[in-house]
């Protein structure tokens, strides 16, 4: 958001604009001229009256005191500004310019997902099952978004926010120790601390906790980094300062999982509707409709976060047993790894599927070998093997009808202790 200051109106049109929490240029040109002064009295008073801290209608009356002109002086001077520093419309080029993508840190697993790994501006989606790598994938994300921009990281930090508990911190030490040894040749100053530092934590335990950290939290989070990030660089680069190793600003949120509080809390509240024997088919058609308000709420304010700083968003999402496959969902023909017995799709439906720009779904199944000795032996079960399929996404050749193997969009995957490894076809899972 820009302030209205840049504008440079008169104080006493700026002073009238701010009291009736016009204070950014974007907020004004919501507003035509000849509606400014009839529509925004209500419609601002209801939507800002507790942010901007305004008790009384006093302030957006008063918009009516300004003149025809002083109201088309400040919204031509809005317009100009948007125009002249191009923040609201922007060139094909630039878009390109600015894009950027967060690998995987396989080469494999990258070619996978379309060649680079998870582009930024998005929602990104990982779905499976429980144990199938879901925060093991996402904590080696937390570790290659530190990295430079030519060697597939964004040089940022990352926020793990959690509604299933703490910080697997022992299995992030681990990976933290596999991951500095691995780069020490390009990077001789990475060190396990600053990779620490770089990974910001915070806990979701319930639904009122989640949208106070993402309304408010989070953004102030990530603001603060990215202005720690802004004021360094206007500094003299010549200059250290001290040891003290540089804030990276936050260009990774990881959510895990987006599922849980939602969840957990439409079955308690489901339960307790029931006890009582009245109203509950109604309760619960209210808690459907609220349950997807607040997945539209936290999409909404997910992608402003990602396009207004370039942030790759991941959410983590659970699965429901489906009865009926969903071709989409199925792994290519012939492949090895597919359970007919365990169907499965991403949890929160629709109203969440059309919110993510991009889902992932992460796969294992066991296979069962006979041994040859002995035919009255009982079947062992073999190394599971896991499987990462693109459902769909905008930079790749995969589509929501299926994905065939023989271009991106699929793979196969092991979890050693480095972290999750893509698989070439064929190759050994062990």
């Amino acid at each position: 958001m820009t302030s209205i200051n840049v504008l440079e109106l008169p104080s006493s049109i700026e002073d009238i604009l701010t009291k009736a929490s016009l204070d950014t240029v974007e907020d004004l040109l919501l507003y035509t001229p000849p509606n400014l002064s009839y529509d925004v009295p209500s419609a601002r008073f209801k939507r800002h009256q507790g942010a901007k801290g305004t008790t009384s209608r006093s302030s957006y009356d008063r918009l009516m005191n300004l003149t025809p002109d002083e109201i088309t002086l400040a919204y031509d001077r809005a317009a100009e500004y948007i125009v002249k520093e191009r923040i609201a419309y922007k060139t094909a080029l630039d878009l390109l310019q600015e894009e950027n993508w967060l690998s995987l840190g396989d080469p494999i697993l990258d070619d996978a997902v379309g060649g680079s790994g998870f582009m930024t501006h998005s929602i990104t989606e990982i779905a499976g099952e429980s144990a199938v790598g879901k925060t093991q994938l996402c904590l080696q994300l937390c570790l290659t978004v530190q990295l430079p921009l030519h060697m597939g990281g964004l040089d940022g930090s990352a926020v793990w926010l959690s509604t299933e508990g703490k910080l697997p911190y022992n299995r992030l030490e681990s990976m933290i120790g596999h991951f500095v040894s691995k780069h020490k040749d390009a990077l001789p100053t990475l060190e396990a601390d600053e990779i620490r530092q770089s990974i910001y934590f915070d806990d979701m335990p319930d639904q009122e906790s989640q949208l106070q950290t993402l309304n408010y939290h989070l953004p102030i989070l990530i603001d603060d980094s990215h202005q720690t990030q802004r004021n360094d660089e206007s500094e003299d680069s010549g200059q250290e300062s001290g040891n003290q190793p540089r804030k990276k600003p936050v260009k990774l949120i990881v959510i895990d999982s987006i599922t849980n509080n939602f969840r957990s809390e439409l079955t308690i509240s489901t339960s307790s509707d029931q006890s009582g024997n009245q109203g509950s088919g109604s309760s619960f058609r209210e808690s459907i409709l609220q349950r997807s308000s607040e997945l539209c709420e936290i999409g909404l304010r997910l992608r402003a976060l990602a396009d207004q700083y370039g942030l790759t968003v991941i959410c983590v999402n659970q699965v429901t047993d489906v009865f009926q496959p969903d071709a989409a969902l199925l792994p290519p023909s012939g492949s090895s790894v597919f359970d007919a017995m365990k169907l499965k799709k991403p949890a929160l439906g629709l109203v969440w599927e059309n919110t993510i720009n991009a889902r992932v779904v992460l796969q294992r199944s066991r296979q069962l070998e006979l041994q040859d000795s002995d035919p009255y032996a009982d079947a062992e079960s073999s190394e599971p093997q896991r499987t990462l399929s693109v459902i769909f996404a905008p930079w790749t050749a995969g589509s929501r009808n299926g994905i065939d193997s023989a271009h991106t969009g699929y793979c196969q995957y092991r979890i050693d202790e480095t972290g999750v490894v893509g698989l070439y076809q064929g190759q050994n899972n062990k």
